[in-house]
């Protein structure tokens, strides 16, 4: 049997008519799942990579003679260093911090000390003791001195309190004079309403030696409260009376003033006592609080005239953070209170409180 090709690109039939194409035999292999497409295998590079980390162990790493003898201590010399250099830090910074704190507490003893001896009623009488102190003239605080002159009423200097004092007599001496007693630089003392600003204030030739020295004259960085060398000691005489203070962590010396500046009812409100020598109180009403520079002039004593001296007070109150409107004259007398604001950046500014006298 002879069959007829129709096309010649078509595949021929098989000369076996019981065989079935071979394409069409794969076609029914395929669909009948007996072959199935193999997918190429995907290796993940970075997994293998890792996992090739994970198995390694310390027998798997040679190091050579230069790295095992050198690397390792050199990592160690730093690590250690480091951590000295932390561990003393740490014990420099806990050093200062409690000799910060004990000389603030110091201070405070101090001071307390001090208003017991200005504030004592020297009408009655100083109290009698009857103790005995015995202390060295070095290490003689000056607690122990003014609880010594506190009970006799007499100047006590620093050489007495070494020795065995018997206290037999109950002598007076004035408030003022109690403090000349213990520093001929006493100036006053200074009061403001509604902060613990309660000091003894001094004055001296030298505005500088009171930045780092105490009531008692031995060296201490809170210093004390004092006065501008230029200003007189008859305070009625000073048109502007300035008054130093340092402004204190802990709060003390002059740190309070600063809320006049954001506090409306305390500026409204503030009333500064300064009292002389003499025993003269000169009350001033607050009427300026903001921030100066250092030389802006909030400090000049010396006016040409009265009207620049009126035009200076109506400056001061028209630069506060508040205002009252008070109204001067060529009589106003003014005493200004001056403090740092703790800020590196800007150590040339000041905090300023200023009060017009109202009484004295």
């Amino acid at each position: 049997m002879k069959y007829k090709i129709k096309n010649s690109n078509k595949t021929q039939k098989s000369m076996n008519p019981g065989v079935k194409n071979p394409r069409r035999l794969m076609s029914d292999f395929n669909a009948a799942g007996l072959f199935k497409k193999r997918e190429p295998e995907i290796i993940d590079e970075g997994k293998a990579f890792y996992n090739s980390l994970a198995a390694l162990t310390e027998n798997d790493i040679v190091l050579n003679e230069t790295a095992v003898n050198i690397k390792k201590p050199a990592v160690d010399v730093v690590r250690y260093a480091a951590l000295f250099i932390l561990i003393s830090a740490m014990l420099c910074s806990g050093y200062f911090l409690i000799q910060k704190l004990y000389a603030y507490i110091n201070d405070a003893r101090e001071y307390q000390a001090l208003r017991e001896l200005f504030y004592a009623d020297s009408d009655s009488g100083l109290s009698l003791a009857g103790e005995i102190l015995t202390r060295t003239k070095t290490n003689a605080p000056l607690q122990d001195i003014l609880s010594l002159q506190r009970q006799t009423g007499e100047r006590v200097i620093e050489a007495e309190v070494s020795e065995i004092i018997s206290v037999d007599a109950d002598r007076n001496k004035g408030s003022s004079q109690r403090m000349t007693d213990i520093n001929p630089d006493y100036y006053g003392w200074i009061t403001v309403s509604n902060t613990r600003i309660d000091y003894p204030v001094v004055q001296t030739s030298n505005d500088s030696y009171y930045l780092n020295h105490s009531f008692d004259r031995k060296p201490n960085q809170s210093g004390a409260i004092f006065t501008d060398s230029r200003n007189s000691r008859d305070i009625w005489k000073n048109l502007n009376t300035i008054v130093y203070g340092h402004n204190m962590l802990d709060g003390s010396m002059f740190q309070p003033i600063l809320s006049f500046g954001s506090r409306r009812d305390e500026f409204n409100n503030g009333i500064i006592e300064l009292t002389d020598p003499n025993g003269y109180v000169y009350r001033y009403e607050v009427f300026s609080a903001r921030e100066a520079d250092e030389t802006s002039g909030y400090i000049q004593t010396v006016f040409r005239s009265d009207e620049e001296w009126v035009e200076f007070l109506y400056k001061m109150q028209e630069l506060s953070n508040f205002n009252k409107n008070l109204n001067f004259n060529a009589d106003s007398r003014m005493v200004t209170l001056s403090t740092c604001i703790n800020d590196l950046t800007r150590g040339h500014m000041r905090f300023v409180v200023q009060g017009v006298l109202i009484d004295w």
